[in-house]
Order: structure tokens, then sequence, then C-alpha cells
């Protein structure tokens, strides 16, 4: 059936900004194939290092996955950060493990409320911006956000060029009420994170077994 568009009525249906992201954190991940698909974007971005490391701060605790990648400039962090930005009909080279556009935000939605991403490209400046998902339901806008926590403003300072993705206010992973001296939550978060490894040293096994690229795990490198 042919429409003619050019005489139609039309009426906006933007979708709130507010409910939307409450449904992306509805997708079905566990805290372990979050994690991958992270990595699967640093794949993607020509990373040969990837660090994972979790800060254990009680209720402020925080995941942070790094890569030397190839980095992204300001305007290409925000579009990585838009919700559906890539045409799943579109061609994708080899390397590109995402499909639509959809990864990175359900991913880090699924676990936390804030997600930040810091990178930069070789010999160009460090951009940064967030998700802050108590902002987006106060404003019910989506508008990212220019913040990063105070002690990963030089994170990349040791690359020449990469990316770190970012995640606090982890309210899927540990209580925003849990305190840091709470040693039953901070061994259940190890636990989790005990999972996390055994998933990636799965997951990854044929890359890290030929040397595609390495996996450090709190500065120790994950064996296939």
């Amino acid at each position: 059936m042919n429409i003619d568009f050019s005489n139609i009525q039309t009426a906006s249906a933007i979708p709130g900004a507010a409910a939307m992201i409450e449904t992306f954190r509805a997708i079905g991940y566990s805290l372990e194939t979050a994690v991958a698909d992270i990595i699967d974007n640093s794949i993607s971005a020509g990373a040969r290092n990837i660090y994972i490391n979790r800060v254990w701060k009680g209720g402020e605790s925080m995941i942070i996955i790094k890569d030397d990648g190839h980095g992204m400039s300001d305007e290409e962090i925000i579009q990585a950060m838009r919700p559906g930005a890539q045409n799943p009909l579109v061609e994708r080279s080899l390397t590109d493990l995402g499909r639509f556009g959809l990864g990175l935000k359900t991913a880090s939605f699924s676990q936390c409320r804030n997600l930040t991403v810091i990178s930069k490209r070789t010999g160009k400046n460090v951009s940064f911006w967030t998700w802050n998902l108590d902002y987006v339901a106060l404003t019910n806008r989506w508008n990212l956000i220019r913040w990063l926590p105070d002690e990963y403003e030089n994170i990349l300072d040791d690359i020449e060029s990469g990316t770190a993705v970012i995640w606090s206010n982890l309210d899927r992973v540990v209580s925003p009420l849990t305190k840091e001296d709470d040693e039953n939550a901070k061994r259940k978060f190890s636990e989790a994170f005990d999972r996390v490894k055994r998933h990636l040293a799965m997951t990854y096994h044929r890359f890290l077994e030929d040397k595609s690229f390495k996996l450090y795990w709190c500065d120790h490198e994950i064996k296939p």
C-alpha cells in the first residue's frame, strides 16, 4: 500500500524520556552479560587492552571498563550515547559486534543510574558525557549532562587514545543505602564479580588464546 504523505495530518508522539529509560532498564541483562556488552564495544573500537575494575564504596561503589581503542570525539560520544543511534539495516564492518545501537545504554542502565563515558582520540582533548537517570526523571528530557566522578578526571592520561565507561549509583547491584563497612554486602559484591570474571574468561577464550586482545581484571590479566 502506497500512502501519499504530502498532505497528510501528523501528530508528534515522542516517547517520554523518564518512562522510556525505565523500559530500557527492564531488558534482561545479568551483570555478566552487561559487562560483556561493554567489552564488545571496546573490541569494535580496536582495543588491544581492556581493563575491568570494581571499586567498593558501599552504596557509592563503581564499575569501570577502560580500553585503549581509537577513542571518540565529543560529538561521537554523544552519538554513541543516543538510544537507537545505529540503523540495524546499515552494513557494518566485520569487527562491529553491535546491531541496534542500544547495547551501551541498555547494558549500563540495567545495572546503574549514572552512565559516564570519557574518551579521547590521538592528539585530541578528553571529552565526557553522562546519562544521569535521576536528572532524566526530574526533567523528562533526553538530555546528557557534562559530569564525571572527580576521581576519574585523569583516567585516560596513561594511554594515547581510548575510552572509559564508568557505572556509578549501582542500584541494581548494590543498594544505595549500603554502608561501606557492611561486610556481608561487600562479600556479595565480590562474589558477583567472581561470576563476571569467569563469564569473561569463557566468553572471550578464543580471542584471549590467539592474543587478539588482553583482558585485565583489577590489573591482573584474565586467562582463557
